[in-house]
């Protein structure tokens, strides 16, 4: 009778990315009581969104409908310890990098969250984050072209 409320999670299922992406929106503030368990939900959240873009579309839609995306800054903004923002660049370069569906690509550079984490101020005397954000700039680089450039880069009339 109490087996079905000790059953685990499938990891590589929707309904573990509609978990961990509950988890994250419910965080407030990331310090150093809670960085571990954000850095484990971020690393598998790019895993199931890989998983997702490959296998089943639905993943993708639920990160778009959720906007998990917005819920990366928001993460960034809130978060109090660098570590937190190395995962956050090193999950983003993972995602972009193996996103393989243009739909998927498009969306990722369509809204301002990626432009934000380009022009975000990031302490760069860490080398370490130094190294991530570069990886970011370079899976950017790799998915860029004359079609999704216009996407990312916004221009203005002056």
């Amino acid at each position: 009778m109490w087996f079905p409320f000790w059953r685990s999670r499938d990891r590589f299922s929707l309904d573990e990315l509609r978990y961990l992406t509950d988890q994250i929106m419910k965080v407030q503030i990331v310090n150093d009581v809670n960085k571990d368990f954000v850095i484990e939900a971020l690393r598998s959240i790019a895993e199931l969104i890989t998983y997702g873009d490959q296998h089943d579309t639905a993943f993708f839609e639920f990160f778009m409908e959720k906007q998990v995306m917005g819920e990366f800054v928001r993460i960034l903004k809130i978060s109090r310890t660098s570590i937190v923002s190395l995962q956050l660049l090193q999950t983003m370069s993972i995602m972009i990098q193996n996103l393989k569906s243009e739909h998927s690509i498009y969306y990722m550079f369509s809204n301002e969250h990626i432009n934000y984490f380009i022009t975000y101020s990031f302490d760069f005397r860490n080398e370490e984050l130094l190294s991530f954000y570069i990886s970011f700039l370079r899976a950017i680089s790799g998915k860029l072209n004359k079609n999704t450039i216009s996407v990312l880069v916004k221009t203005r009339n002056v």
